[in-house]
Parts: structure tokens; C-alpha cells; sequence
């Protein structure tokens, strides 16, 4: 995927992002209404209140995840941090371990989420992601009951493989490889029955 491409995937991301936003917005004021107007708090609210939450930062989470980082602006660490938890709370299967302060880079922030969605594919029965900053180096570990990467794109995002043919399950493999081209940078796994770990 040339640079061009690259950008317009991206922009591409941006554009559903911000269109999704509104209506759900529009959700949460109704949300915000419906409490105003007296009416008393129930399981059925609560659990809309959740839901919306876990929408919110989903939906946060890609767009900085496949949106365009265009802003030079960086990303406080507590604040992704945040949205991480947010977004796993809907999926219990998957907890989030986070040890990083600090600010980090729009671009940055864009290659570590898109890491942390190809390392979640490891655990298909669930289990624990832990996401580590020691100086500019990441690290993303994880660990659960069925540790079973897809070799095969693994291989090919090392460069010791041609990258297999996209499909939806998979794309944001190829968007994370051509974001490190794009910027230089490189990745590095290291595999065993207990864990699955990635180095940025």
C-alpha cells in the first residue's frame, strides 16, 4: 500500500468515525434528558449507561486506531489507558494490564492500538494484555488459556513472509505494517505456550 493509499485508508477512518459520532452523541443526550426529567434509575438504564460508555470508547479507540493522525498533538498515556478499559469492559473475556506515563505521539498512539487489536487475536478464549513502556520501547503480552497467534501473518509482519490476502478479520494487520514502514519503525515477536509477546 503506497503512502498515498496509506493516507486515504486513513482518512477514511476518520470520516466513519466522525459520522458515527454524532448520532451517538445525540443518544447520550437523550440518555442525559431522561434522567433530568426525573425518571428513576433502573437495571434497564444502568445498562444502557454501560452500553453507551463501552460505544464511546470503542468508537474512540478506532478512530484512533484507523483514522488519520493528522494532529501532531500528543496523547496522554492515562488517557489511552482509559480508553482501553473502557472498550474491554464489554468484552469480560479480556482484561488490560497498562504500566506507562507520560505522553505519547498521535502516531505512535496509532501503531500500538493497531498492535494491541492484532495481539487480542492470540486469545481467542480470552485472557490478560499487558502493554508495557520501558524508555521508546512497547511491549504487548499476551497471556491466557489458548496463547495461538496467526503465524502466518506474524511471519509476514516481520518480513520473513509475503502477507497473506486481506479480509476484514484481518486488515488492521496490514494498515499496522504499513504504518511502521511509513515511519521507520519495526516489530518483533517472541512466542511460547504461556504468552505471546510484541516489541515496538
Amino acid at each position: 500500500m503506497p503512502q498515498d493509499r496509506l493516507t486515504l485508508a486513513t482518512l477514511t477512518g476518520s470520516r466513519i468515525c466522525h459520522d458515527l459520532a454524532s448520532p451517538l452523541g445525540s443518544v447520550v443526550n437523550g440518555l442525559e434528558l431522561l434522567e433530568l426529567s426525573g425518571m428513576r434509575d433502573s437495571p434497564e438504564l444502568a445498562l444502557i449507561r454501560e452500553s453507551i460508555a463501552g460505544a464511546r470508547a470503542t468508537l474512540e479507540l478506532q478512530r484512533l486506531a484507523f483514522g488519520n493522525p493528522s494532529s501532531d498533538h500528543g496523547l496522554g498515556t492515562e488517557v489511552l489507558h482509559q480508553i482501553l478499559v473502557a472498550h474491554y469492559r464489554a468484552r469480560p473475556r479480556l482484561t488490560v494490564e497498562w504500566f506507562a506515563q507520560g505522553t505519547i505521539s498521535r502516531v505512535m498512539t496509532q501503531i500500538l492500538l493497531l498492535a494491541v487489536l492484532a495481539a487480542e487475536q492470540a486469545l481467542p478464549r480470552g485472557g490478560m494484555l499487558t502493554i508495557r513502556q520501558t524508555g521508546k520501547t512497547w511491549q504487548i503480552i499476551a497471556r491466557g488459556e489458548s496463547v495461538s497467534p496467526d503465524m502466518t501473518l506474524w511471519e509476514a509482519m516481520e518480513g520473513r513472509a509475503p502477507m497473506p490476502s486481506p479480509d476484514p478479520r484481518t486488515c488492521h494487520f496490514f494498515i499496522l505494517k504499513e504504518c511502521l514502514e511509513a515511519n521507520n519503525s519495526f516489530i518483533s515477536i517472541t512466542r511460547d505456550e504461556a504468552e505471546f509477546r510484541l516489541m515496538l
